[in-house]
């Protein structure tokens, strides 16, 4: 297969695309080539059945860009007197804002901002933007959905006004306003230790022979390793093999929160699931057990699989997955917000040390979930007094 220029000066930036193996190299799809918005060189298949109606796609392209590029003219020259007359809306700062990021999140974070917050706040004048304008915003997303049609995780919800509390601080700094209106202790709280619900014992069978695990034996794996170890599930991701002591029965952990890593002492039943999961998959001393599968099935040398597997997974990958299974068989009817009955990762953490409480006591459930005060341990499990479970004999 190869490309071939159409001859023709009028068709100079059309291309045909052929197979080899035909021996007329009969044309199979047209490319055309143009420069973009940000005269960056583009070269895209067209829906055309002949080299015309390539043209004609091609030039409807280039009247499109010259009509853009006039509108972005007009719009820069509207900007700069809104400027300089101190007049800017919070989009027009939006449109300053962005193109002076470079982070390679910035496309994500903008889109994030178009879609969630430009149709609310977008007009108004940043120099009126009050706290209550984005205490206002936060209870809007509360009931916006996502693209997957589920309402937006408060943790998501948290990040969006990250971005608008950095989007500020610029304006700040350039001297459109004085105050960040963005604080976000008082805008939306999300209680990591919030009391949460906790699994029961058929609860906890049910989930253990869920069929989605059958196929995703890799997400039940980590929910295993989350649920024995007792460590947050950002800790976990981190387990390398090197880490994993088989003959001691513990696991080296990297307490991703007190920074102080640990080790978690765990029974047969993991370690047997993760011997039997490094044979499978062949992992090595540095290799992580959870690396990204999806990058892994993609790369082309042993090198570069290798690399992979030195790799940790990123949370967000995991952690929209098993939310759509937790969702189908135990969050029905339960609000996304309603974080005290819903059943998340975390409950995986939260119902293991309820049972190190009930059968050890407070302090090896403290030494379960590697808090530093036992204050910590009963706020986490909801426990107002440990008085309950000792047996005195009299």
């Amino acid at each position: 297969m190869g490309f071939r220029k159409v001859s023709g000066k009028k068709y100079n930036s059309i291309y045909e695309y052929y197979k080899d193996s035909d021996h007329d190299k009969k044309t199979i799809a047209y490319y055309i080539m143009y420069r973009d918005l940000e005269n960056k060189p583009k070269k895209i298949k067209c829906d055309a059945t002949n080299k015309d109606d390539a043209l004609k796609i091609l030039n409807d392209i280039k009247a499109k860009l010259l009509k853009d590029r006039k509108e972005i003219k007009r719009d820069s020259s509207l900007l700069h007197q809104k400027i300089m007359n101190n007049n800017l809306s919070l989009d027009d700062v939006a449109k300053l804002y962005f193109p002076t990021k470079t982070a390679k999140s910035t496309d994500m974070i903008e889109s994030s901002y178009n879609r969630l917050v430009s149709p609310t706040l977008g007009q108004m004048k940043i120099k009126k933007i009050k706290t209550e304008d984005i205490k206002d915003l936060s209870n809007i997303l509360k009931n916006t959905l996502s693209r997957q049609g589920t309402p937006l995780n408060p943790r998501t919800i948290k990040k969006v006004i990250g971005y608008l509390r950095a989007l500020f601080n610029w304006a700040i700094k350039q001297a459109y306003i004085d105050k960040n209106p963005v604080i976000v202790k008082e805008i939306i709280k999300v209680d990591r230790n919030e009391p949460g619900r906790v699994l029961s014992d058929e609860e906890l069978e049910k989930l253990w022979n869920l069929d989605e695990f059958v196929i995703r034996p890799r997400l039940f794996l980590f929910l295993k390793a989350c649920y024995h170890t007792g460590a947050r599930p950002s800790g976990v991701l981190t387990i390398q093999v090197k880490h994993i002591n088989f003959s001691k029965g513990t696991i080296h952990i990297r307490a991703m929160k007190q920074g102080k890593p640990y080790e978690a002492r765990v029974g047969k039943e993991l370690l047997d699931l993760l011997k039997n999961w490094i044979k499978e998959h062949d992992l090595k001393h540095d290799n992580f057990i959870f690396y990204p599968v999806q990058l892994y099935k993609r790369a082309k040398t042993d090198k570069e699989k290798q690399e992979i597997k030195n790799t940790a997974v990123k949370y967000g990958r995991y952690s929209e997955s098993l939310r759509i299974i937790f969702d189908r068989h135990f969050n029905q009817d339960i609000g996304t917000y309603d974080l005290a009955y819903r059943v998340t990762v975390y409950t995986m953490r939260r119902t293991a040390a309820t049972k190190v409480y009930k059968k050890f006591g407070i302090v090896h459930a403290k030494r379960f979930l590697n808090h530093t005060e036992i204050d910590t341990t009963m706020k986490y499990l909801n426990i107002e007094d440990d008085m309950e479970l000792i047996d005195y004999g009299l």
